[in-house]
């Protein structure tokens, strides 16, 4: 073999494993910073470690409380959440994923050349931004700007609504905005690249290659499906110089209703939703709620498949706590981890709509998302009816994983997960899961709407004064209905009405002339399901309304 063949060859064996990330050579500690995102009636901790709603100090289910008003006050749905990405690079499995420690992500951003950040590097971001409308609406008006409002991180990904024509820079001063989604926004940013793998739960393997932006944001509004909501996106980049291949994006949540032992689970499919309700209609003990609620991940935005179509909600998956690890229990490999994105079992197995879902016979049939069948109306596969003669299964501890994937994301390329945290409560646990469905039927709307994008805040003209709007009324409706806009008299104000995939089939433009403003809405409008959208200077709230025949 003639040398320059030889070392041609020698090339293309090395190159792959080149292009892979390597560790860094001089790794960062997982950011300490935490944050309060507080909407109208839910309040969420957040973290830069790739963990939601659980670090430090916040440890013990009070991490996630909704409502915050009322006899269950306090109360939480939810002990932690997870953001778990996987993929091969280079053919090698390398996973950024984890459950209550170990965490493999580092403040910061590496940026398009994938060189981590430095110790230094990672301290400086060690921080989430949090802004809200209210503070731009008081910096237009006073030229006073809270501190992260001043110091918004354009340079690691934060998003800006361009002011000043400049792209690519953060001048408040002369007119650009954060782009502020909801009424609260909290940004960070963090890495994988820069943290060294605990060996004792990674053996040899090295980092994903990714950089990853967070977004949270929540509602001032009154209207209670944003009122009791809270939205992440988040923005996955690859910093290797190959693709990453079969690339899930997921959430991994443990979910405690209240009283965590008595927790069932489901996927609702049409709504793209992962889901957890009550097993009976009492929800024991100091932490449950006074009617059992319902709460659910519903995935609002996600990767592309190679038609351009979303790929949806492609996968959900669950296991039981204290089950025997790397079976059909807690993951401990970046092989198990992975498994349970793809909606399989941690040994490997398939998900089967039967019993559990475990180790079922060959004759039942294969499922890619654990519990499809309608608990409310009693369909097979769900935890009320299991297709044995014991049909309902038994209660437990459940920890749900929802994701999407799989896709091929080339070098600097970047793909979204959008999903909102909805709360559902009725006047018991099945009337709970059909408003939970009513409320993500409205996150739904207000997404093809493109209502959760950023809206610049607008100087104001005049001093704010407390307004309300009140909800439709009658509702349902059979002719025409009502909405009354308090202490709005002089405000210019654009009322539209959307169906439910986000067209818009009605717009008014008022200036109530009164602090007591009636609009009538409905003439006209087929039956079904639609939302309100009132917009103001500073301001979005939605309503939810019905028409019957």
């Amino acid at each position: 073999m003639s040398p320059s063949l030889r070392l041609l060859l020698a090339l293309v064996l090395v190159g792959p494993a080149a292009a892979q990330a390597p560790n860094p050579a001089d790794p960062c500690t997982p950011g300490r910073a935490q944050a309060a995102l507080r909407g109208l009636d839910v309040q969420a901790q957040l973290f830069n470690t790739g963990s939601l709603f659980f670090g430090g100090t916040t440890t013990n289910g009070d991490g996630y409380l909704v409502p915050l008003s009322g006899e269950d006050a306090g109360k939480s749905p939810l002990f932690v959440a997870n953001l778990w990405v996987g993929g091969t690079v280079g053919g090698a499995l390398r996973t950024a994923a984890a459950r209550y420690t170990n965490f493999h992500y580092a403040p910061g951003q590496a940026g398009p050349d994938g060189t981590p950040p430095t110790p230094a590097e990672c301290a400086d971001a060690d921080r989430i931004w949090v802004v809200s409308r209210y503070d731009v609406e008081q910096y237009l008006r006073t030229g006073v700007a809270t501190a992260d409002l001043a110091d918004w991180p354009v340079a690691l990904g934060a998003p800006v609504l361009d002011g000043d024509g400049v792209a690519g820079n953060y001048d408040l001063a002369a007119g650009d905005q954060p782009a502020i989604r909801g009424d609260v926004t909290a940004f960070w940013a963090m890495t994988d690249l820069a943290i060294e793998r605990d060996p004792a739960f990674f053996p040899g393997a090295g980092p994903l290659g990714v950089d990853v932006t967070g977004e949270a944001f929540a509602f001032l509004t009154p209207q209670p499906t944003l009122a009791q909501t809270t939205v992440y996106r988040f923005t996955v980049t690859n910093r290797n110089a190959i693709p990453i291949d079969s690339l899930y994006v997921g959430l991994f949540m443990d979910p405690d209703l209240g009283n965590a032992s008595d927790d069932f689970i489901g996927t609702d499919t049409t709504l793209a939703m992962v889901y957890v309700y009550n097993a009976d209609n009492e929800d024991e003990g100091s932490v449950g709620y006074g009617i059992p609620p319902a709460f659910g991940a519903v995935f609002l935005e996600t990767p592309a498949r190679s038609d351009g179509q979303p790929l949806g909600l492609s996968r959900t998956s669950y296991f039981v706590s204290g089950a025997s690890g790397g079976q059909a229990g807690d993951p401990s490999t970046p092989e198990q981890y992975y498994r349970y994105l793809r909606g399989r079992w941690g040994d490997g197995s398939v998900q089967r709509e039967r019993s559990t879902g475990y180790q079922q016979p060959a004759s039942a049939s294969p499922s890619r998302y654990l519990f499809p069948g309608d608990p409310v109306a009693g369909q097979p596969w769900s935890e009320v009816n299991n297709g044995t003669a014991k049909p309902v299964n038994p209660t437990g501890d459940r920890r749900e994983v929802g994701s999407t994937g799989p896709v091929r994301l080339a070098p600097g390329a970047s793909v979204p997960l959008t999903f909102a945290l909805v709360f559902g409560q009725g006047t018991d646990r099945f009337d709970s899961i059909r408003v939970l469905r009513a409320r993500a039927g409205v996150l739904h709307a207000l997404q093809a709407a493109g209502r959760l994008e950023a809206v610049a805040v607008t100087p104001p003209t005049r001093p704010p004064t407390p307004y309300g709007i009140a909800r439709p009324s009658p509702n349902p409706f059979v002719g025409t209905t009502t909405i009354r806009l308090d202490g709005l008299a002089g405000v210019p104000v654009r009322v539209r009405v959307l169906d439910v995939l986000g067209r818009e089939v009605l717009r008014l433009d008022v200036t109530p002339s009164r602090n007591e403003e009636p609009i009538r809405l409905g003439a006209g409008l087929a039956p079904g399901t639609y939302v309100v959208e009132v917009t103001g200077s500073a301001f979005v709230a939605s309503l939810l309304m019905a028409k019957i025949r």
